[in-house]
């Protein structure tokens, strides 16, 4: 298999990935909404590496749609998340029935806004366009000479592994939920640059990339109940002077969220030095004798 094909392959199956949540997603399917959006972002990702040997003109426009659609796709995820958290607080029982039913009720309300917004942005037929731009790359113009594939991809590793390292630093040791959202976003970001460079090279490492997903994972459920204690704490505000009871109900809730986001922050404080470690050596084993050059 030549260089071209090799990439020809990479993107297909980011964009199967995508084309096969969209259905689902169109038609409110919980799962379906994150795995397209995990989707758009690894071939986000992707399409940097991809443009030097393809058509960069068609890979261009195509990266501003699938932009468009994780941007789309985002708030209806978390606030999906966000349901989730509020239905584990109910069941430990940390404010009243009343108080959570009214978190429930404005987060849904607010949930079906949003999903107004993103079907307008992943019709059907934004979809398909997508699908044919993305499609019709491998008939587009030639770069002339083997392009490096390879080594674009490890750059780009090298380039997310030093944002990460930026990030994590700006972050520092205090429990800060902006701050550590921007090293949840770098950790993933590097991931799916690693995940490049690996089927790139064809190499079977993956602890590296294991845990940079477990940062992801940790710090995700962070950012996922700092959303919902944003959300509570607005109720919480509204409430104040109308109604003191939902008000401390709904302060109990908000004081349960912070002591949860602050025990994550110290289990993420915990692995801040490997983190730091991986970053200063990101990429990968070289390739093996059949892999692109």
């Amino acid at each position: 298999m030549d260089h071209r094909a090799e990439l020809l392959v990479l993107l297909r199956q980011r964009l199967e990935n995508l084309l096969d949540a969209m259905p689902a997603v169109q038609v409110g399917d919980v799962r379906s909404v994150h795995q397209a959006r995990v989707a758009t972002r690894r071939l986000r990702e992707a399409l940097p590496v991809l443009r030097k040997s393809l058509d960069a003109h068609a890979i261009d426009r195509a990266r501003l749609r699938v932009r468009r659609m994780t941007r789309a796709l985002g708030p209806v995820r978390e606030l999906d998340v966000a349901l989730g958290n509020l239905d584990d607080y109910a069941n430990r029982g940390v404010a009243s029935a009343r108080a959570i039913s009214r978190v429930r009720q404005s987060i849904v309300q607010e949930r079906l806004r949003r999903r107004r917004a993103m079907l307008g942005e992943i019709t059907p037929g934004k979809v398909e366009r997508l699908r044919r731009e993305l499609s019709a790359v491998g008939s587009g113009p030639r770069v002339g000479g083997r392009p490096g594939a390879i080594r674009d991809a490890v750059h780009g590793v090298e380039r997310r592994a030093k944002r990460l390292e930026e990030a994590i630093d700006a972050a520092g040791s205090l429990y800060d939920a902006d701050r550590l959202h921007a090293v949840r976003i770098a950790a993933k970001k590097l991931r799916y640059a690693m995940e490049i460079e690996r089927e790139l090279k064809r190499s079977r490492v993956t602890s590296r990339i294991r845990q940079l997903k477990n940062l992801q994972d940790l710090l995700g459920h962070v950012h996922d109940l700092h959303v919902l204690g944003e959300h509570v704490r607005g109720l919480q505000i509204d409430a104040t002077g109308t109604d003191r009871r939902l008000a401390d109900d709904l302060e109990s809730l908000i004081a349960a969220i912070e002591q949860d986001c602050r025990k994550e922050h110290a289990v993420y404080m915990g692995r801040r030095e490997s983190i730091l470690k991986l970053c200063a050596n990101p990429t990968l084993t070289e390739p093996r004798p059949s892999a692109v050059a």
